[in-house]
């Protein structure tokens, strides 16, 4: 992989920009005001955000205490070993908020796309396990999977995403064309699943 050292700054710069607005707790925002918008159901968006408020703020909370406590390197964790308990952490509280937000009555179409993120989280944590996959390409992949899938061809556009992230994330020497490539196949085809079962599952 690439040494950052040797890099353009300006290129790595930008890089690294692309990797942090897209990173999955950024993604995950308008991931979930998406998921709201198209329930078109009164008050999603407050189950929205107390799904953000425990599967995606106690998540990173739990990362910056390892952060600051050493037993993570940084926020990207490089290191794929490091991941394992952010990913279990994850699972964990996104499952609870799955939960909670299902037994309080949220609309079955926002239960529904959130249950999709909740298994591509889960085979991204298992894929994990053995390799490092790249998540940065899998969480924009699934968001512009969704934003297509709900709003249409309009949004077709937003597909070119996929790619820069991708580049950003093979400049920056963090994962390999492979790496990406699944990431990016995991992300879209959770969500695709989830709308080819639309009227059939949900």
């Amino acid at each position: 992989m690439s040494n950052v050292l040797t890099l353009s700054p300006v290129r790595a710069n930008f890089a690294r920009a692309i990797s942090d607005i897209f990173s999955p707790p950024v993604v995950a925002v308008p991931a979930l005001a998406v998921g709201a918008w198209a329930s078109h159901t009164q008050g999603t968006y407050w189950y929205a955000l107390l799904y953000f408020c425990i599967a995606v703020l106690l998540p990173v909370g739990y990362v910056v205490w390892a952060i600051r406590t050493g037993r993570i390197a940084d926020f990207h964790m490089c290191n794929r070993r490091e991941r394992v308990a952010p990913f279990v952490v994850s699972l964990i509280c996104g499952l609870a908020a799955w939960v909670l937000i299902l037994v309080m009555g949220a609309p079955l179409d926002f239960v529904a796309p959130v249950l999709a993120l909740l298994l591509q989280t889960l085979l991204l944590f298992l894929i994990t396990l053995v390799w490092q996959v790249s998540v940065h390409t899998a969480v924009t992949a699934s968001l512009v999977t969704f934003i297509c899938l709900v709003v249409g061809p309009g949004a077709l556009l937003l597909i070119g995403l996929i790619p820069l992230v991708a580049w950003a994330r093979l400049y920056l020497g963090r994962h390999t064309v492979a790496q990406t490539v699944v990431g990016a196949c995991v992300g879209s085809s959770c969500f695709a699943i989830l709308f080819a079962l639309r009227g059939i599952a949900w």
